[in-house]
């Protein structure tokens, strides 16, 4: 039996066109991303001029690199970064797995109004859901008054200004980059897996384990490297309900840059983060090949 293609008498592209196709987004990826990845790049080896703003590039130099090395305050900043991010990963992950698999299962005819009301967060941005979140951890916000109101505490509990309140302000704004891998893996999963199982007599707990989870898997992986990324880069959130208190390594970077003018510096910073999300793709790739 011949194939659609040679019953229709469809040829294939030749290798030339499906260049010219693939080259505007290879420019653009070039333009916008590569470009200036290698200038920052660039810009991490040079040497501050005093009095100047143009940095001295004639000779390349590790010094910026040693500087976060040697200092104990920059370490302990990125390994705070790295577990916060780390937290809000494992945050998201646990909250979009059940809410993923309700709407990919039981949500019905009402699955695109609640699945908007999830990527709600990305069309607001950054910045008014993070202030709304500020009201709500204060001292005087919902949270500790319906704790008080219930008499579980006897005084306000400090979330502003911590890393507890910086997690829950970065997993609620990137909780829907954690659902819409996991939605989208779960879509192409056929629903009479789960009900085979229930029908062979599988509790609800082995169901989830030894079949939803590894159905799941690649959503999560992929879930789960998205919320990591964006929290270690995140500023705003951190800025806002940190107050000034928590240091992140991309507010030392914005700080670097911008307020010190110290551009070499602020570069190595932010190749020192790239370099933490190139860790986190390899060890997500990693983490494919043993799927449970």
């Amino acid at each position: 039996m011949r194939s659609p293609r040679e019953a229709g008498g469809g040829t294939s592209l030749s290798p030339t066109l499906s260049l010219l196709f693939i080259a505007p987004a290879a420019i653009l990826v070039l333009a916008a991303f590569g470009l200036p990845f290698l200038l920052l790049l660039a810009l991490s080896l040079a040497s501050p001029v005093e009095g100047s703003l143009v940095p001295d590039m004639s000779n390349p130099t590790l010094a910026a690199y040693s500087r976060i090395l040697g200092d104990g305050f920059y370490l302990r900043t990125l390994a705070t970064t790295l577990a916060m991010s780390l937290a809000t990963a494992a945050g998201c992950l646990a909250l979009a797995l059940p809410l993923a698999h309700w709407l990919a299962r039981r949500a019905g005819r009402a699955r695109r109004v609640l699945t908007a009301i999830v990527l709600l967060p990305l069309a607001c941005g950054a910045l008014l859901p993070t202030l709304g979140l500020v009201h709500l951890l204060g001292p005087l916000g919902v949270v500790n008054g319906t704790l008080r109101g219930l008499g579980l505490i006897a005084s306000p509990l400090p979330l502003l200004g911590t890393q507890l309140g910086i997690v829950i302000g970065l997993i609620q704004a990137f909780l829907p980059f954690a659902v819409l891998p996991i939605l989208a893996v779960l879509d192409r999963t056929p629903p009479v897996i789960e009900e085979a199982a229930i029908t062979l007599g599988a509790t609800p707990a082995r169901l989830w384990v030894r079949i939803i989870l590894p159905l799941a898997w690649p959503g999560l992986l992929a879930g789960g490297l998205l919320v990591f990324c964006s929290a270690l880069t995140a500023f705003v959130t951190p800025q806002i309900v940190g107050q000034g208190k928590v240091a992140t390594f991309a507010m030392l970077a914005y700080q670097q840059a911008l307020q010190v003018l110290d551009w070499p510096f602020a570069s190595a910073l932010a190749v020192t983060m790239l370099a933490a999300l190139a860790l986190a793709a390899v060890v997500t790739f990693s983490l494919a090949r043993l799927r449970p």
